[in-house]
Formats: C-alpha cells, structure tokens, sequence
C-alpha cells in the first residue's frame, strides 16, 4: 500500500476489468495518459482506450529550452484533473500506450498526481500493452464525466531544482541516472539502492527518471525527489561538474 492510504500503487489488469464488469469503479477514476512527441494520442484514444477511461495530456507545460518537459501549474493542472472528473477522494488509475509496458508515461503521471497532492495514485500494471495482450475489452466510446473538485496543493519535496541538486550530491543520497537503455529494476539494481536513504533520479528532462522514482516508491521507499532539470539543465549551467567515462 501506498503510505497513508489504502490503495496500491500498482494494481494489476485482472482486478480493474473485474471493477469495471461488476461496475464497481466506485471512487475510481481511469485516466489514459498516452503522450508521444510524434503523434496526437488523443486520436489514438478516440479509436481504442480501456471501458471508461478519460484522455488526460500531463504534458501541457509550459515548456521552455532548459525544461522542454516542464510541469503545468497548479491552476491549470488543477482545471484539467476537475475536467477529467477527479476529486480530493478519487482512487487515481493511470495507464499508457507508451515504451517500457505503458511505465514511461505513467511514471511520469504519477509524478505529477503525487506533486500536486493526490493521495491515491496507481499505475495499471502493463498499461494498455497488457490489457490487450490479455485479451481485455476496449471501446471507443468517449465517457460523459461530471466535473470534479480537486485540489491542486503543489509539494515541491519531490521535486529538486538545479540549487538543491547541487547541494544533494554531497549529502550521501542515491543518485540514479535512467537514461541508460537498462530496465528500471537493472537501473536500480546497479545503484545500490537502499530504501532507508533519500532517493534522487534524473534523465534528461523529468521523464523516465519519474518512473524510477516511482520504482522505488513502490519498493517502500519514501524520501524519494526527482531532479526535474536533468542533464538537459545541468550541462548549461555546470559544465565543470560533468564527469566522462
């Protein structure tokens, strides 16, 4: 379970279809988060999405050259989830038709569900891959949803700037690179990484370092905060603190 709620951040495809056959979703909202910077998701969404979900874009910036995969603001992330039917309750499932089984932008998702305040947030294990690979039913109906009323409360304790990084390296954290081609659990394998200490990822702009930071949530960790500048921000504005293999 996540800490102080009594949902899992991960929950598996078989006990979301049985929820959605019974109609039992109860506090649960279904958010599709499929984002690419190739193609409009949205289009694939209106063709096939799981029974129910809604289309929600995490990606809506504002973007700038040092952060090309910027957070919303809390207004605006605020207005979207209430669009989306969220509220201050609602049991949060995001899945993706993204890389690594749908965990790329679920990670990334979750990240932000969890940096604006939302306590019950999970991840549907294998995304929108496993459910179709299981054989699971899709639509194309577009659901009706009632507006919600979630607040947006901004945490920035999982979120460090470019200052704080600096400050970090020499505090005997874990510091975990995910822009190697390397699965999450190899990533976090090879960096030792102990739950009991405070845990710090990054790539190059905040997104696959999401899902490490949401691996290791999920091994129990909780002291856990995502470098959300990354390489991209580091090597403008540390060039002589760049260490070569």
């Amino acid at each position: 379970m996540a800490a102080g709620t009594d949902v899992s951040p991960l929950v598996p495809c078989d006990w979301l279809k049985e929820k959605i056959a019974a109609g039992d979703l109860g506090n649960i909202v279904l958010l599709d988060v499929s984002w690419s910077s190739q193609k409009d998701c949205y289009e694939d969404y209106k063709q096939r999405h799981i029974p129910g979900a809604v289309f929600f874009n995490v990606m809506v910036g504002p973007h700038t050259d040092l952060f090309p995969r910027n957070l919303p603001t809390p207004e605006v992330f605020q207005d979207l989830t209430r669009a989306a039917g969220v509220n201050d309750d609602s049991h949060v499932i995001l899945y993706s038709d993204s890389d690594n089984c749908g965990f790329f932008m679920s990670g990334r998702a979750w990240w932000t569900f969890t940096m604006f305040g939302a306590k019950k947030v999970s991840i549907l294990n294998g995304g929108l891959q496993r459910w179709l690979t299981l054989g699971y039913p899709t639509t194309s109906e577009v659901p009706t949803v009632k507006r919600g009323n979630f607040t947006a409360r901004y945490d920035s304790q999982h979120r460090l700037t470019f200052e704080e990084m600096t400050q970090r390296i020499a505090s005997g954290a874990t510091i975990a690179d995910s822009r190697p081609a390397k699965s999450y659990a190899e990533v976090m394998e090879g960096a030792g990484v102990d739950t009991s200490k405070p845990f710090i990822s990054y790539c190059n702009s905040g997104m696959s370092s999401s899902t490490l930071s949401f691996a290791y949530a999920l091994c129990g960790g909780s002291d856990f905060a995502v470098y959300h500048g990354g390489f991209t921000e580091w090597k403008n504005k540390a060039q002589d603190r760049i260490e070569k293999s």
